[in-house]
């Protein structure tokens, strides 16, 4: 292409992804840990804030109960173990950027046994789970911030493998960066606020829906809550927001 591409569904190229985050940090100092996945390099307190506050809304919805296991499926640096692993619940995280992952492992390091950290990705996670031996079912599934990264037809067969790891009684976090007004793909776009070349499939947010329902709601779970996740004070894209589905059955 490359360049912006508006409402055709067109795949990506993973290589450019991977180079993106493998090279996060390289060249130029990024104010805040969280600048490696929540972006925003030229205003690092609003990427601080956006952490916060997100962990508050969610965290207080979900049911953190007596302790179990959590899967987190393009972990990165390990933002939400840090919560998980506060709860004294046990954290699994997976990504495909070994230099995300280190981080991740500088992140949690006090954590001990309490967390795995795996390198694989969205589309084999179920496949990395087996090779390293990772058994048994998950009380809660986090996907966040990496379907927008992940061609339709591994989406599909992600979204059917995250089925097969959820216990019988299980959360699911999905959140996302949708287009607010149309499926938008960037394609090796420069953004000269990142000073890189960014790669990305923004889908709309009934693209979303269906997805959510036709995988998580025909299996048995319902949508707990759902919406934008941050008010005005923290949208600064006009064609893109952060929405959430919190899942349970």
């Amino acid at each position: 292409m490359p360049g912006r591409v508006y409402g055709k569904k067109v795949d990506i190229d993973y290589g450019d992804t991977l180079v993106f985050f493998e090279s996060r940090g390289d060249g130029k100092e990024l104010g805040s840990k969280y600048n490696y996945v929540l972006f925003q390099d030229d205003a690092p307190e609003i990427a601080v804030e956006r952490d916060r506050q997100e962990k508050e809304k969610i965290c207080s919805v979900l049911d953190w109960g007596s302790g179990g296991t959590v899967l987190d499926i393009g972990c990165g640096i390990g933002r939400w173990g840090e919560a998980v692993l506060e709860k004294g619940w046990k954290y699994t995280g997976i990504d495909y950027s070994r230099k995300l992952l280190g981080v991740a492992e500088e992140n949690l390091k006090g954590y001990g046994s309490m967390k795995t950290l795996l390198h694989g990705s969205f589309q084999e996670f179920k496949e990395t789970l087996l090779k390293e031996g990772v058994e048994g079912k998950f009380q809660k599934v986090f996907i966040n911030g990496v379907m927008m990264y992940i061609n339709d037809a591994d989406l599909e067969k992600g979204l059917g493998d995250v089925l097969g790891v959820c216990s019988s009684r299980c959360q699911v976090y999905l959140k996302e960066s949708m287009a607010s007004g149309g499926r938008l793909t960037l394609d090796s776009f420069h953004s000269d606020s990142l000073s890189q070349d960014y790669t990305a499939i923004y889908r709309d947010i009934t693209e979303y829906k269906e997805l959510v329902g036709r995988y998580f709601v025909q299996d048995g779970f319902a949508i707990k809550e759902e919406g934008a996740l941050f008010g005005e004070g923290l949208r600064n894209r006009e064609e893109t927001l952060d929405y959430y589905f919190i899942l349970e059955r």
